[in-house]
């Protein structure tokens, strides 16, 4: 079955549609396939093939770009469970540490900028990176699902999502924002250049969905917030890819009702993982009277609907509904908000499919 044309009209057609299901399982797979803890079925298989034996649409996501950091030296330290990175420049060094987590993952303890002399070394260093698109992953991971599915071609995050997620975190990162808030802003600018230039080079390229892996967050972004750092830039990178008629999507890893419509606004396409409590705070129907009709809405079932400690009748209950709700909206896709979990339930799993269908006929 091909589900390339599909999952591509969701961004274009509001007619009437049956609920398309797009299950996200890019956390899922790629995590166990790190740790070797595939299901014996799936072992030797690859991404594509895994989707393909549980009869879903393909859903992957390839970097458009190689980050060059440009004579800035990076050294990655591990012993002990620690890890730690530093980052040398001529002005100075900056140190980010982690731990490894219960769950086999490296968990961030402590960010890279703490005070506001250090903002000058990330300026350096923000200076001299550069982001060189490569579209070679792409092209490979297309030509591997054919039509069974689409590959999204991922940017940078947002300038203002990649420095506060990524280099100061959102506690003394947005005290470090009020203290010296001229010289974020100039970091800002020099990576907005950056980031709008590599778009220019997707958007002339192949690919057809964009994805900026923002996580956006409505506990940490305010609307102020929102339309002062990052709706231009939104604007911006949409209005050059409809040029090429490519689409940008959108991804959300808390509360965003109060952030749907601005995103709206700027013309980005869509979101991905849209859902009730506990990943997100809007159901598909509330975020469709927040957002307008011309906008893609992914999501639905909440992660936590797919462990084994939740409720069954409340799993079937959610996914019924997030169903109904999809039901003739050709711009809503409907899958597990944001991704499908680590430690999901196999067999929930697979009720899914069988649940859309009993809800709609």
């Amino acid at each position: 079955m091909s589900y390339n044309a599909d999952i591509l009209r969701s961004f274009t057609s509001t007619a009437s549609a049956a609920p398309l299901y797009l299950p996200n399982f890019t956390l899922w797979y790629g995590w166990h396939r790190k740790q070797g803890t595939l299901p014996d079925l799936w072992v030797e298989k690859s991404l594509p093939e895994t989707c393909q034996d549980l009869g879903v649409p393909i859903w992957m996501v390839t970097p458009a770009f190689q980050l060059d950091t440009g004579g800035v030296e990076v050294v990655v330290a591990e012993q002990n469970g620690e890890r730690v990175i530093t980052y040398r420049s001529d002005s100075g060094q900056l140190v980010e540490r982690w731990k490894l987590g219960p769950d086999g993952d490296w968990w961030q303890t402590e960010f890279a900028v703490k005070n506001p002399s250090e903002l000058e070394i990330l300026l350096e260093i923000m200076k001299a990176r550069s982001y060189v698109y490569d579209p070679t992953q792409f092209e490979q991971a297309q030509g591997e699902i054919g039509g069974g599915g689409v590959v999204g071609l991922e940017l940078p995050r947002r300038p203002f999502s990649q420095i506060f997620l990524e280099w100061l975190g959102w506690s003394e990162g947005l005290m470090l924002l009020f203290d010296a808030g001229d010289l974020v802003d100039e970091i800002l600018s020099i990576l907005e250049a950056k980031v709008q230039a590599l778009v220019e080079r997707v958007s002339a390229g192949p690919g057809k969905i964009i994805v900026s892996p923002d996580n956006l967050d409505g506990q940490f972004i305010s609307p102020p917030f929102f339309n002062q750092y990052l709706a231009d830039s939104y604007r911006q990178t949409a209005e050059t890819l409809h040029q090429h008629g490519k689409h940008l999507l959108v991804d959300t890893g808390g509360p965003i009702r109060g952030l749907l419509n601005l995103l709206a606004d700027t013309s980005a396409d869509g979101i991905q993982g849209v859902s009730g409590p506990p990943q997100c705070d809007v159901s598909l129907a509330e975020a469709r009277e927040l957002a307008g009709p011309d906008f893609t809405l992914w999501g639905g079932i909440p992660q936590d609907a797919l462990l084994a400690d939740f409720p069954h009748d409340e799993f079937e209950q959610v996914v019924r509904q997030a169903a109904r709700e999809a039901q003739g909206d050709g711009r809503m896709l409907l899958g597990v908000a944001d991704r499908v979990p680590i430690d999901m339930n196999l067999e929930r799993l697979g009720l899914i499919p069988d649940l859309i269908k009993q809800s709609i006929s």
